[in-house]
């Protein structure tokens, strides 16, 4: 029994085919990408050994850096708080007006004024929001020079 190709059949396979090679190629490249940063890191830890400094300085500046780093997870969470409360406010807002919106369409005889009430509580949010976001961006600017401030590592004495 001879089996006939369709051209679509073919045209599909081939590109099905075109697709698995450039993926593989694409693997392959990144897998070579990656094996050149693993030497380069490498090469920059061989030549950064010597130059390390000793035991005690090492640990000092190790401990510094771990303060620093454990006052950075309370000010994130401070900033997903404030982001959380912003999502949930403008949740609520947003049904708010979707049902203004909805009433608008409804009433054919007052839909002016209900639009324009749509319209100026829209405006109203967008305000809110555009404050709101540039005092967690504020914020996190603090956060940010604040920790730059707390990272400098103390002159050994």
């Amino acid at each position: 029994m001879k089996k006939t190709t369709d051209p679509k059949e073919t045209a599909k396979d081939k590109t099905m085919v075109d697709f698995a090679e450039k993926t593989l190629k694409n693997y392959e490249q990144i897998f070579k990408t990656g094996l050149k940063m693993q030497e380069e890191a490498g090469r920059c830890l061989a030549t950064l050994l010597p130059q390390t400094p000793s035991a005690p300085e090492f640990q000092k500046t190790f401990s510094h850096f771990t303060g620093v780093a454990s006052g950075v997870l309370p000010e994130a969470q401070k900033r997903i708080q404030e982001v959380l409360e912003l999502v949930e406010k403008n949740s609520r807002t947003g049904v708010e007006l979707m049902k203004k919106a909805s009433d608008a369409a409804r009433s054919p005889v007052i839909a002016q004024s209900k639009w324009m009430d749509l319209w100026t509580a829209s405006l109203g949010t967008m305000r809110d929001n555009a404050e709101a976001l540039a005092q967690i961006n504020s914020h996190a600017i603090d956060s940010c020079i604040e920790l730059v401030q707390k990272s400098r590592v103390p002159a050994a004495a």
